[in-house]
């Protein structure tokens, strides 16, 4: 008999669930049934629960007789009216918590939460620790959970700007060429997810996502060698970086600050034994949507 999985958002999770029905009842949180992405899903066969994070009783029912959820909350849906980064993380905080203590009251067996590390006192993120909170709490109060730790991802290259200059496509990541991060496609976090529901023993356990470990200029490198064309980077030096917390957006420079210290790290080799499927960059970079942005 399936067991059933509560989603509280991301489609990508509620897709790789869908393609074993023989396994997983899916339900998806939404606030709108009527909306295109919902109506996505619910052709996929998950079954749809309108609600609202800010509002726990509004999902409860649908909640029980879940084996397990996926929580993952959306800093950045917060933060970008406002430019409040601490408001935002707190934002957060309170609606993931109301999650985490309602799968409890309904007796969810194995909690897994989409979150990152805090890098505290060295950097102080608060897109990073506020879900750095989350999981201190899940671990303070015994909740049964796998802490999936994500990283980069492929998909924001997807907004990063590029030019055209004397024959060269230049990629203008703020970041200098050897900085090192570790990245995967969001679209593919449910083969995480789905490989820690399918194996209990990852419950109290923390799991990384990444299929290979970047800077910008091995980006720079894959986007030449997959298109065929000349691609390079700004080449920043170390002083053009750090001038750049007083011309761009804060939290996102905050953000490659952290990348740039070197504090992100995960275990890839590890990471892609889990999802062996899983596209490296190289991969990416020949998907439709890759194609199109930096049109090759």
């Amino acid at each position: 008999m399936p067991r059933k999985i509560f989603v509280f958002g991301g489609s990508s999770v509620a897709r790789a669930l869908t393609e074993q029905p023989d396994k997983w009842e899916v339900y998806g949180l939404t606030r709108n049934p009527d909306s295109d992405a919902a109506k996505a899903i619910a052709a996929l066969g998950v079954k749809l629960v309108k609600g609202d994070l800010d509002d726990p009783k509004s999902y409860a029912e649908g909640l029980k007789g879940s084996y397990g959820a996926f929580i993952v909350a959306n800093f950045w849906l917060s933060y970008t009216p406002n430019g409040d980064g601490n408001a935002a993380a707190e934002i957060e905080y309170v609606h993931t918590i109301g999650a985490v203590d309602a799968c409890v009251a309904a007796g969810v067996k194995h909690v897994i939460y989409s979150t990152l590390e805090s890098f505290k006192p060295r950097v102080a993120i608060p897109h990073y620790d506020g879900k750095a909170r989350v999981t201190a709490y899940m671990r303070e109060h015994g909740v049964p959970s796998t802490q999936l730790f994500t990283s980069y991802f492929f998909e924001n290259l997807l907004s990063t700007p590029w030019k055209e200059e004397g024959g060269r496509k230049i990629l203008q990541i703020p970041m200098t060429d050897d900085t090192p991060f570790p990245g995967f496609s969001a679209a593919e976090t449910g083969l995480w997810v789905r490989a820690a529901f399918e194996d209990e023993s990852w419950i109290g356990k923390d799991m990384d996502t990444s299929t290979e470990d970047l800077t910008p200029g091995k980006i720079a490198q894959a986007l030449a060698e997959v298109s065929g064309q000349k691609w390079e980077t700004q080449h920043l030096s170390d002083e053009t970086f750090l001038a750049l917390e007083q011309q761009i957006d804060y939290e996102w420079w905050i953000n490659f600050y952290a990348l740039f210290k070197g504090e992100m790290k995960r275990d890839t080799p590890a990471s892609r034994k889990i999802a062996p499927s899983a596209m490296d960059l190289k991969q990416w970079l020949q998907t439709p949507e890759a194609k199109a942005y930096f049109k090759y």
